[in-house]
């Protein structure tokens, strides 16, 4: 595989190398499997003629921050960058591998006009379980090539395309509602349960509402019928069976991604839920 990136131009620096483990080149978009390695801390400011959408398939180094004016704002494990448009970033010392696709064309959704604030705020942490799982699978395709698989990653690039606008264009709708909760907020809040690592708190998800704590909790339940506790526990064991139910990633990362302090932790209470540990489980649906 080529040492050179065709997704974006990489600077040259002895504080920072990166490896291409894996290439699919489509007319109009570029998907390649990334693994770097930062000698100490990072900074600078990313831009690109393509846009640009990186997902991070192990943690990011150190605490990632980044945003169009400056560094402000963390920075999630999916990121978009519009085309031209310069991104301030500073991140640490470690290593990280991430699928990233570049592409050409900045338009949002066919429009000829720039993203939002609201919007481009949003695609620094692109809360989408739908995004998440397609580039997965493009990753996949790119790491492991099979029957067609050119033919497959390109299928799969429009769906997460799609998903990535429809996701960008709800998170600059202002969708209120009088009784229990509206259909966008419930969504944004299991956006962000889904999000790798812990789970956010109460009080983050009654702010991503613009909601009380108190009067969250109500909402919650009136739209719902379930305890916050339980629905957050019901999401992520869901997530962890989609994910053993394919031969990667691995436990521990697993445990990680569904917000458990270690596949101790992970197993334990997989175990209470399903009756069966995470390998084993594992073990049965690969039968």
């Amino acid at each position: 595989m080529d040492a050179a990136s065709q997704v974006y131009d990489l600077p040259v620096t002895s504080a920072m190398d990166c490896t291409v483990n894996g290439r699919i080149a489509l007319p109009g978009v570029v998907m390649e499997l990334h693994h770097y390695r930062f000698r100490g801390a990072q900074a600078g400011v990313f831009s690109s003629p393509r846009s640009f959408l990186d997902l991070a398939l192990s943690p990011r180094p150190g605490q990632p921050c980044g945003g169009y004016d400056a560094p402000s704002s963390a920075l999630g494990d999916i990121l978009y960058i519009p085309a031209g448009t310069p991104l301030h970033t500073a991140w640490g010392a470690g290593e990280q591998t991430s699928i990233c696709c570049g592409f050409d064309g900045a338009a949002f959704d066919g429009d000829d006009f720039p993203l939002s604030d609201a919007a481009l705020q949003a695609s620094l942490d692109v809360r989408s379980p739908l995004v998440r799982d397609a580039l997965r699978r493009i990753a996949g395709e790119i790491a492991a090539p099979g029957f067609c698989s050119d033919m497959l990653a390109q299928a799969i690039w429009v769906q997460a395309w799609v998903d990535l606008q429809r996701y960008l264009r709800l998170s600059v709708k202002d969708d209120n509602s009088r009784t229990g909760l509206s259909r966008a907020q419930l969504r944004r809040i299991a956006d962000r349960i889904e999000q790798p690592g812990k789970p956010p708190s109460v009080a983050d998800l009654a702010t991503e509402c613009g909601l009380s704590t108190r009067h969250f909790f109500r909402q919650f339940r009136a739209a719902t019928g379930q305890t916050l506790t339980h629905y957050v526990t019901d999401r992520k064991i869901d997530r962890a069976r989609q994910l053993l139910r394919q031969a990667e990633p691995a436990i521990k990362v697993i445990a990680w991604e569904c917000g458990f302090d270690s596949a101790a932790a992970f197993s334990a209470a997989f175990r209470k839920a399903t009756g069966s540990t995470p390998r084993h489980y594992r073990e049965a649906v690969s039968r």
